[in-house]
């Protein structure tokens, strides 16, 4: 005999969703929609095949309520003789009535479930299984009629829950929650390269957190010329010997603005003011540097062979240069311009040819590009808050479509791991972001990453174990991706400008950096172990530097500058440092 609810209960388990299990438990009425994974047929019951030759109704009971289905009072409750003579409270008529099917503690079961909700109750079924509760796993099945697959993998529910499902209900992270980053370089690290590991130099006692706390409070050294040779902060070494290999210089007098090395360090770009590029080959650089220096050098140099390193003059665009970047395999160049596009050229042309035979057109002024390592993606930062992202065959642009992960200005820079799983963003709202390249969404943030100041540029180090990063505060830090915290601090002078750069140089041994600040007007160095200055001038440029770039193969680094002229050198180690 069914025990009769009372209107107080009844009206509770209405609105906690009912207590104690069911008797009997009603199938789900409607199959899985398109997509999903299709459940289990369950075998065909006498009452099943009878319910398809004749109209008799199917009942299901549960908690002591008989829904009666497929009658002219279907929907209707009808409760055992001794509750007839009660008289039903409001609220459990008004459950009744909506009750299409009762299913574990007295809950209704819908009709249709969306596929990401029959993949839920996958996950459900596994992790219920996986915590020994097998009948409980079995119940929810039958009724859903799912089967078990084999496919989830252990704890699946848990996993995803602890990494995500915790901040569903937040803005942001809790303070202080950060996503530990591991990415694998590519080509993997050769065991005589030398690349930034302050692990390794902490755990040998070569650098010691007293060394790199004493190196943070920033103080500018003098004005250091090259033949002082100041030694390194912290480690004792001999400051390195900087030598000019080549300059080039604009005919019409117009700014360098942007520069980019191929990713075989064979060839370099400069993008200048009036929309032209120069692509120059370091290995005539280089050889231009050994006929006019040393006790061989001849005294006079054509002006034919003081041109020979430039391969190739390209000029499409309408306005001035901003940014330039290489194809990782392909002999192709993509450049961004202020006239608010992307245009690629086909360096396999004859040198004649100086259009592009491509041109990816936007509505904002482009800042900042970057090729993923695969070749067939091309990740774009303009004045507009969102990362474009355009697929090289198709030429289509995709954005992340969670409004939340876009930046709040204008993206200044944007930077892809080695091996394509990440990207990092810097934006003009002083904000870092640090993406899934597969899922275009956000991993991890900085939200004040220069004291609330623009970020202006972001570089990966080679192991991808640091990020480093430039600011309008005039400042460039270091950050350790793998917890998210800041190392290094390095800058000079006021805490305000209008653009900066970083970039690692002569394999990760030192950061070279620059600024709009006018009494710099010069490249600085700072040892990027400890963060300590080294030059606070290189003594080349008179006026500020746009443009800076290091080659990924040696120590060479090339600069743009406003006095018109692209420079090519190179940082060395002095004997004995």
């Amino acid at each position: 005999m069914v025990t009769p609810l009372s209107d107080e209960a009844a009206t509770k388990r209405l609105r906690t969703g009912g207590e104690g299990p069911p008797e009997v438990a009603a199938p789900l009425l409607a199959a899985a929609p398109a997509g999903a994974v299709a459940p289990a047929a369950a075998a065909p019951s006498a009452a099943s095949a009878t319910a398809e030759s004749s109209p008799t109704p199917t009942s299901s009971i549960a908690g002591g309520v008989s829904t009666t289905a497929g009658s002219p009072g279907a929907g209707v409750s009808s409760v055992s003789q001794q509750q007839q003579q009660q008289q039903p409270s409001p609220a459990l008529e008004s459950r009744n009535n909506s009750t299409v099917g009762v299913g574990l503690e007295g809950g209704t079961i819908p009709q249709e479930l969306p596929a990401l909700k029959v993949t839920f109750y996958e996950l459900l079924i596994r992790q219920l299984r996986d915590d020994g509760f097998a009948a409980e796993a079995q119940s929810v099945a039958q009724q859903l009629h799912l089967q078990h697959t084999g496919h989830i993998e252990k704890d699946a529910l848990f996993g995803t829950y602890s990494k995500s499902m915790k901040w569903a209900f937040a803005e942001k992270p809790p303070p202080g929650e950060w996503i530990p980053l591991e990415c694998s370089p590519v080509p993997p690290l050769g065991p005589q390269e030398k690349v930034l590991d302050l692990d390794s130099l902490a755990a040998s006692g070569a650098v010691t957190k007293g060394a790199v706390a004493a190196a943070s409070p920033i103080t500018p050294l003098p004005i250091s010329t090259l033949d002082q040779q100041p030694a390194v902060q912290g480690l004792g070494r001999r400051a390195p010997e900087i030598r000019l290999l080549y300059t080039s210089q604009h005919q019409q007098s117009c700014p360098c603005r942007a520069a980019a090395f191929s990713s075989d360090g064979r060839s370099c770009a400069a993008g200048f003011l009036d929309g032209s590029i120069k692509i120059l080959d370091c290995a005539r650089m280089r050889a231009c540097a050994v006929s006019t220096e040393g006790p061989l050098a001849r005294m006079r140099v054509t002006e034919e062979e003081l041109t020979k390193p430039v391969t190739r003059v390209l000029h499409d665009h309408v306005l001035g240069i901003t940014c330039l970047a290489f194809h990782p395999t392909n002999p192709t160049l993509f450049s961004g311009s202020l006239d608010k596009a992307v245009k690629i050229f086909d360096l396999t042309r004859p040198p004649g040819h100086k259009r592009a035979f491509s041109v990816l057109q936007d509505v904002h002024t482009v800042r900042c590009i970057s090729i993923h390592p695969c070749g067939d993606f091309l990740l774009v930062g303009t004045a507009h808050q969102a990362v474009r992202y355009y697929d090289l065959q198709t030429l289509n642009c995709f954005t992340t479509f969670n409004q939340s992960d876009h930046h709040g200005g204008g993206v200044n820079d944007v930077r892809c791991t080695s091996d394509g799983r990440l990207f990092a963003s810097g934006s003009s709202d002083g904000a870092i972001h640090i993406w899934d390249a597969v899922s275009h969404r956000i991993v991890n943030r900085l939200p004040k990453a220069h004291s609330a100041s623009a970020v202006t540029s972001v570089r990966w180090s080679r192991n991808l174990r640091y990020l480093l990063s430039s600011g309008a505060d005039g400042r460039h830090r270091l950050w350790d991706v793998r917890q998210g915290r800041e190392i290094h601090c390095m800058g000079f002078g006021t805490r305000a400008c209008d653009w900066s750069r970083a970039v690692f140089c002569a394999g990760e041994r030192y950061v070279a950096s620059s600024t709009s600040n006018t009494r710099l007007s010069d490249v600085s160095l700072f040892d990027a172990q400890t963060g300590s200055p080294v030059f606070m001038k290189l003594g080349m440029h008179t006026l500020p530097v746009h443009a800076l770039e290091a080659s990924p193969i040696d120590r060479t680094l090339i600069t743009g500058c406003d006095d018109h002229k692209a420079r090519y050198f190179s940082v060395e180690d002095r004997g004995g440092g």
